[in-house]
């Protein structure tokens, strides 16, 4: 292949992509005269041309706003491999993030509402720590930002709590520290389909990684919440706990 010809067209445009690889979503071919030539191209003028397409990528996704997902696939470009911390604030904006950060809770308030409190603390002041970590995965709308910075995600949250026995009330104080995290990485075989751009391969990303430096990485965010409540103990002696937020 002529490196002078490859070096024409290391600054493509969407229109050169997209003919290249067509709009699978609406049945849309590609040009074969441009397929014709990316079949020439070795594997690392194949990456470049790649590469180039998802700075695209990152431009699209600025025009719609969505400047949280441009900022990641950016930072997987070059190729740090350091975590990226989230903005909580942002986070907790997500529908789904909410939905899954109250799973837990919920999970929480079942696991303490099923222990005989009224026989562990039977005497004024007594007191008992309640430590555990759960997690909740899932999946973000196709429709959000999320979906298209994240897709799949975890949300551990871990309890520290301390029960206390006031007369015939029971207090509880402590915190619920949730991390939210995911792996900023690709799967040989998988795709998603990205708007203006169809269907894109994972192996076109796997093979950026090997010539063009970028890394995965992980994303991460923290943040916590504060409890002190005063509850009775229903007819089994477990606490009629709701940790809960209301809205």
């Amino acid at each position: 292949m002529n490196s002078s010809l490859f070096k024409e067209k290391e600054d493509l445009d969407l229109s050169e992509y997209n003919n290249l690889l067509g709009y699978p979503f609406w049945g849309m071919p590609g040009n074969s005269k441009a397929i014709k030539f990316y079949l020439q191209l070795n594997e690392k003028e194949k990456a470049l041309m790649l590469k180039a397409n998802y700075i695209k990528m990152i431009e699209k996704a600025r025009e719609r706003n969505f400047n949280k997902a441009a900022d990641c696939l950016q930072w997987w470009l070059d190729g740090t491999g350091f975590t990226k911390n989230i903005d909580f604030h942002w986070l907790r904006k997500q529908r789904e993030v909410i939905a899954a950060e109250n799973v837990n809770i919920e999970r929480f308030e079942d696991r303490i509402n099923n222990v005989n409190f009224n026989i562990k603390l039977n005497k004024e002041g007594d007191f008992t720590d309640y430590i555990n970590e759960l997690q909740c995965k899932f999946t973000a709308g196709i429709f959000g930002e999320l979906y298209y910075m994240s897709g799949t995600s975890i949300i551990t949250s871990k309890s520290n709590f301390k029960i206390t026995r006031t007369k015939n009330n029971f207090t509880l104080s402590g915190t619920i520290t949730h991390t939210w995290w995911d792996k900023y990485d690709w799967h040989e075989g998988a795709n998603a389909y990205i708007p203006s751009f169809g269907f894109i391969n994972d192996s076109d990303a796997l093979l950026v990684e090997k010539h063009c430096g970028a890394k995965p990485f992980r994303m991460e965010s923290k943040w916590q919440q504060t409890f002190n409540k005063t509850f009775q103990s229903n007819f089994s002696g477990g606490l009629n706990l709701k940790l809960k937020l209301k809205k």
